[in-house]
């Protein structure tokens, strides 16, 4: 089972779980936000999803089996999986839109400007990795 963090110490929830938490959450939030404000908030749900499923994506090249034991790869500690999931993205001609989540899901977004997409996964993905710092 690949862990969804290694920056969290016998981290036991999975990297799919995590993945699974922050669409839902991502989903969820769109859809209460489109209820409650109605044609006042455009967001664009298929762009909302493939961006959810795809923040981490990048993680699969950050971590390295060595001795049977996951650890962080040379890739992981030059480049953070915000930057190598959008080239894995772009390599595969993904929607910019959908590469401007991977870009600024995490930290690195913090000084961007985020879609409202980008808003909301980024809250979602962060909603279903804090507590578990703590």
């Amino acid at each position: 089972v690949i862990p969804f963090s290694l920056l969290i110490k016998d981290c036991k929830i999975s990297f799919m779980n995590h993945k699974r938490t922050a669409v839902q959450l991502s989903v969820d939030i769109a859809k209460r936000m489109k209820e409650n404000f109605g044609d006042e908030i455009k967001i664009e749900m298929d762009t909302l999803i493939a961006g959810a499923i795809l923040i981490d994506i990048g993680k699969l090249i950050e971590y390295d089996k060595v001795d049977g034991k996951l650890v962080t790869s040379k890739a992981g500690h030059l480049l953070r999986h915000p930057f190598s999931g959008v080239s894995i993205a772009d390599r595969f001609g993904l929607p910019y839109e959908v590469q401007h989540i991977i870009a600024y899901h995490a930290k690195e977004g913090d000084l961007a400007k985020r879609s409202v997409e980008a808003i909301i996964v980024h809250h979602a993905d962060f909603v279903s990795f804090d507590p578990f710092k703590v």
